[in-house]
């Protein structure tokens, strides 16, 4: 497993492939089978009883991917928020060695035993097991070195911020506009400045944290859905893609395989109105989507708007382009190939976005290409 994560690129640092080498996967998951736990895939281990998945063990590539981010030392005090199956914390507990400290919290009872239970037998009892509503994080052992967030969350929330040392690093799936990414923040000066954004999906935070969304169906008898924010006024979206369209394409091309990640990032940040469009079944209908599972999409009042594709000549690249429905949607889908227009001049290459939060009560003017409103913090979001 980790010779195959290390050869895709997942793995970069030294020390998270020698915890990964170290730590017995399946020992935390005894669910699956041993040839199982090493392959790289999403194991669910809870579910609800409506049968939603509440808990699982996270994809080892991401994992991988997270832990880069984080940039754990030894020595260093350690807090993740979200237990999970405990296999996280003790990858963090080699990470920091004998000398530093891991604080897991999860808000489950069922799956802070499970953890506490799989540590103890693969030997990292040093690993502390809270019980807890992970909005709070864990004060007896602030200030934190690192603080890890292992749920999708919409917010970062005042505790976060207090319970981070100066200097520290904040890893979190935050979620802007249905559009979510692991982003790593470094603590300075009062302000979480990103050091890299890398797109990730989990499961959404419980409890104080929760912050709910919204599905709609985009057509009757085909499962092509929108996804948005509870803020969103998305009900103009309801079966607007059988009705008649229209379409603008950029002459913006991408590499077929090329990670859309920013884009959508992009597009979520210069349109309160965005979410994500999904087709699980690759039924993409005339137009087919850029990305399969969290296609930009902008609904408008009565107008919906969604970024599409056609492949060039040769099948090397695919130009990207807006179809529009409703009775506005040519305003709409212009506008929304501009924002891919800039999102092409200007965030390409080595170009990256970055994104700057602060506390909700900081202002009264955040500067930034973007500005996204939270209920605790503000985003500051652009290219550099």
């Amino acid at each position: 497993m980790v010779q195959d994560l290390r050869e895709r690129g997942a793995i970069g640092a030294a020390a998270v492939e020698r915890a990964m080498s170290t730590v017995p996967r399946h020992r935390f998951i005894p669910e699956v089978t041993v040839r199982t736990a090493y392959q790289d895939v999403v194991v669910v281990t809870k579910r609800d009883s409506a049968g939603e998945a509440v808990s699982s063990a996270s994809q080892p590539a991401v994992v991988a991917q997270m832990l880069g981010q984080l940039d754990v030392r030894p020595g260093q005090r350690v807090l993740e928020i979200g237990a999970g199956t405990g296999y996280n914390a003790a990858l963090l507990a080699e990470l920091v060695g004998p000398e530093g400290s891991v604080t897991t919290v999860d808000l489950d009872a069922d799956t802070v035993n499970r953890a506490r239970e799989s540590l103890d037998a693969a030997g990292y009892r040093r690993v502390r097991v809270v019980q807890g509503d992970g909005e709070r994080g864990f004060a007896d052992g602030a200030p934190y070195d690192r603080i890890i967030v292992t749920v999708g969350t919409w917010d970062l929330p005042p505790a976060w911020w207090d319970q981070l040392a100066e200097g520290g690093i904040l890893v979190v799936p935050l979620e802007i506009r249905s559009s979510e990414h692991s982003i790593a923040f470094e603590y300075v000066g009062g302000v979480l400045r990103s050091r890299s954004i890398i797109c990730c999906g989990f499961m959404p935070m419980r409890g104080i944290g929760a912050h709910g969304t919204q599905t709609v169906e985009l057509s009757a008898g085909r499962i092509l859905t929108f996804h948005a924010d509870k803020e969103v006024d998305a009900a103009g979206a309801q079966g607007v893609l059988d009705e008649r369209g229209t379409s603008v394409w950029t002459e913006v091309a991408v590499r077929l395989g090329e990670d859309m990640a920013q884009l959508a990032l992009w597009l979520a940040c210069a349109f309160p109105g965005c979410g994500r469009m999904s087709a699980p079944f690759g039924d993409h209908g005339q137009f087919r989507l850029l990305l399969r599972w969290a296609n930009p999409a902008v609904v408008d009042g009565r107008d919906f708007a969604y970024v599409a594709c056609r492949r060039s000549g040769d099948g090397s690249d695919a130009e990207v382009g807006v179809r529009g429905h409703g009775p506005n949607a040519s305003a709409l889908a212009r506008k929304l190939a501009e924002q891919v227009r800039a999102w092409d001049r200007l965030c390409r290459e080595d170009v990256r976005l970055r994104i700057d939060a602060y506390r909700s009560e900081v202002g009264p003017t955040v500067d930034g290409r973007f500005v996204v409103p939270k209920l605790h913090s503000r985003l500051a979001i652009q290219a550099v």
